[in-house]
């Protein structure tokens, strides 16, 4: 009856298995309700894409999307690496040159949120070009001329201040010797108003809308910046950019005059390791879609596509990103539905060894009774060969004993056969050995009355 119901709860736990890991899978793959965008400044492209990627995620899928306004890269990533936004825009190596205007940071404890949930890539996006903007009639003609000057290096965290900074090195200027603003892109257009502003170095990219607001005026112009090939030795996340002459004004003043050298960085999108594999995965679908470039004027992903896109510095690529850029290498399970139900498996596989031990020791059991059984019977069998050795056949007595020694042997070997079914006597070496010593004592009392029937014969033809 126990192993009846034993097999009935097998079976139905097989029956139910696939319903329950289908619905254990769905629970933790299922999209949040909510997501949320650290986008930076609102006149800088960060928050233009961001606004955008809201209106096509939330177009897609049954999710509201949030967009945080942040002072720039180094606040994105912190926000996400205290959980507290789901995807934020980085400029790469900001950490690091902020890093070193603030050293006291190195020492604070980096991970708020647990240890495996680390930052991952999902795409770049453009490049973030780097503007020494000027007046268009003032006396800076070079960077050689911006000693002493009052110079917008951008807000305290953003990406333009970490790029400001490695610049800055490379042109060996010290903040002793230049008037630092930490500056806003609205303030910096403000104080370039009232002329209070000597220069603004700006990392943007080139479609900008605080670019081409001080630029298409003809008001201002650019710098351009000596020596590029050193910088990005330097600045290993800079590479040399050049911007086409006329790319803000083509008309006089022209802005540029002629191309000029410059450096860029990349302007990448991040996210959690712990977002699931598809919320991700649709995410990259957006950005690498050619509608969502053409829109946002994202010219060098439209053109080079998952090449652009997959140009990382210093983060793993997120699975559900690696599953579009990468299709062919996704596997037969989803790494989401595999991690949901790892639990479950090593679960149920304690259980099946736990049975299948609990099941031995069964055995063993009845296999210890079914010895046991045997040793009684065993010891029977002794007394009786023991009783046959004393009876040597010569008497004239000994035939009727011999008959009934013989017959008790019979009378065992029968009772023990009742024990045991066909299976258990082909399985059990002991029973095999027990009904051998039974034959063999058989035997052995057989020939004993052979003898003396033998004998008795002998006598009557003598006494004829």
């Amino acid at each position: 009856m126990k192993r009846s119901l034993f097999k009935i709860l097998i079976v139905l736990l097989l029956i139910f298995l696939p319903v329950i890991l289908h619905q254990t899978y769905r629970w933790m793959t299922a999209f949040p309700t909510q997501i949320t965008i650290a986008a930076g400044h609102p006149e800088g492209r960060y928050h233009g894409m961001a606004v955008q990627l809201k209106a096509m995620l939330e177009q897609r899928l049954p999710i509201n999307v949030q967009i945080l306004e942040t002072k720039g890269s180094l606040e994105n990533l912190e926000l996400l690496r205290h959980g507290k936004v789901d995807l934020a825009f980085y400029q790469p190596g900001a950490e690091d040159a902020l890093s070193i205007l603030k050293p006291e940071r190195k020492a604070q404890p980096k991970l708020m949120v647990q240890p495996e949930d680390q930052i991952c890539f999902i795409a770049n996006l453009y490049s973030q070009v780097l503007h020494i903007i000027v007046p268009a009639d003032s006396d800076i003609k070079s960077v050689g001329d911006l000693k002493r000057r009052r110079i917008a290096i951008g807000d305290q965290g953003s990406g333009d201040l970490a790029a400001s900074l490695p610049l800055l090195r490379h042109l060996q200027l010290n903040m002793d010797q230049i008037e630092p603003a930490y500056l806003s892109y609205h303030e910096i257009e403000d104080q370039f108003e009232e002329k209070t502003l000597d220069a603004a170095i700006v990392t943007v990219g080139i479609e900008a809308p605080v670019l081409h607001d001080l630029l298409e005026t003809g008001n201002y112009r650019i710098l351009e910046i000596p020596f590029t090939g050193a910088l990005t030795r330097k600045a290993s996340h800079f590479y040399e950019y050049e911007i086409p002459a006329g790319m803000f004004r083509t008309q006089e003043p022209i802005v540029p005059e002629s191309n000029l050298q410059t450096v860029a960085c990349g302007a990448h999108l991040l996210t959690r390791q712990s977002l699931a594999d598809p919320l991700i995965a649709e995410v990259t679908g957006i950005i690498l879609h050619q509608n969502f470039s053409r829109q946002m004027h994202l010219n060098e992903l439209f053109a080079a596509g998952y090449e652009f896109a997959q140009d990382n510095q210093g983060f793993p690529v997120h699975s559900g990103a690696d599953h579009v850029y990468n299709p062919e290498l996704k596997p037969f399970l989803n790494s989401d539905f595999v991690e949901a139900t790892e639990g479950m498996r090593s679960f149920l596989v304690s259980v099946l060894i736990a049975a299948y031990l609990l099941f031995r020791w069964v055995q063993k059991r009845r296999s210890k009774a079914k010895e046991h059984r045997l040793d009684r019977y065993i010891r029977q069998l002794v007394e009786i060969e023991n009783k046959q050795m004393q009876v040597d056949g010569n008497n004239q007595d000994d035939g009727p004993a011999l008959q009934t020694l013989l017959d008790d042997v019979t009378s065992l070997r029968q009772s023990t056969l009742e024990q045991f079914s066909a299976h258990e006597l082909n399985e059990d070496r002991a029973t095999d050995a027990f009904l051998e010593m039974c034959h063999a004592l058989s035997d052995k009392i057989n020939a004993k009355l052979l003898g003396w029937k033998i004998d008795r014969m002998g006598e009557k033809i003598s006494k004829s």
